[in-house]
């Protein structure tokens, strides 16, 4: 048995009607019929077929610590090791490193250029090292007209993103520090003796005062003739 199938440009009530009451074609196939054809049809099944539209997503939130400079460079403050530059009229990020130039400083701009490589955001060939010392730069594409996403948008989302993947190191280079200064200023017990607990001997050290009198006390084993 075929079943026609008509479709309509405007939405109709579908009519259900019994096997017996169907047009069937003697070729076993289905019949569809559209437009004026389907309307001036009669004993045929409606069937609407609609595209159902997706509802656009919530526009998505990001926290960072900006500064936009006079030239048009975005200057991002949010992480503890570096400053994030975004130079828009080159199409380039540039790492430098804070204040405290630490062996950290290395890691974070690699981890953070091979996170951008791998989002699409730079290219790995273009990643090297800037003008200024110990700073690091990427380039991205330029942006075009028919693009249909903002680059710049794109760009702090990844930051964002790699910021909050960061913030692991964060919290354990801080615990790290606020232990270490409270085993100085605050020990425990066990780390600690009070004043007087351990008496203080005559001679301490292994350089005694007044016994070697030349440098690391090996110039006596020179003689000269």
């Amino acid at each position: 048995m075929a079943i026609n199938i008509r479709v309509g440009n405007e939405p109709e009530e579908v009519v259900e009607t019994e096997p017996e009451d169907l047009d069937v074609n003697n070729d076993g196939k289905i019949n569809v019929l559209v437009g004026d054809a389907a309307r001036a049809a009669d004993g045929v099944i409606d069937v609407k077929v609609t595209k159902k539209e997706k509802p656009e997503p919530p526009p998505v939130k990001i926290k960072l610590n900006i500064r936009k400079a006079l030239d048009g460079r975005l200057i991002i403050s949010s992480h503890p090791d570096v400053d994030i530059v975004i130079e828009p009229r080159a199409s380039r990020i540039i790492v430098f490193p804070r204040e405290k130039k630490t062996d950290k400083v290395y890691d974070v701009q690699d981890r953070f250029f091979s996170y951008l490589a791998n989002k699409g955001i730079v290219r790995r060939s273009e990643i090297q090292s800037g003008s200024a010392f110990g700073s690091m730069q990427g380039l991205y594409p330029p942006q075009k007209e028919k693009d249909t996403f903002s680059f710049l948008q794109a760009i702090l989302l990844n930051i964002s993103k790699f910021i909050e993947e960061e913030s692991e190191y964060f919290d354990i280079d801080e615990k790290f520090e606020e232990e270490f200064e409270d085993s100085l200023t605050d020990p425990d017990a066990d780390e600690s003796t009070e004043l007087g607990e351990i008496p203080h001997a005559d001679q301490k050290g292994s350089i005694r005062p007044g016994y070697i009198y030349s440098p690391y006390g090996i110039s006596s084993i020179y003689r000269y003739e």
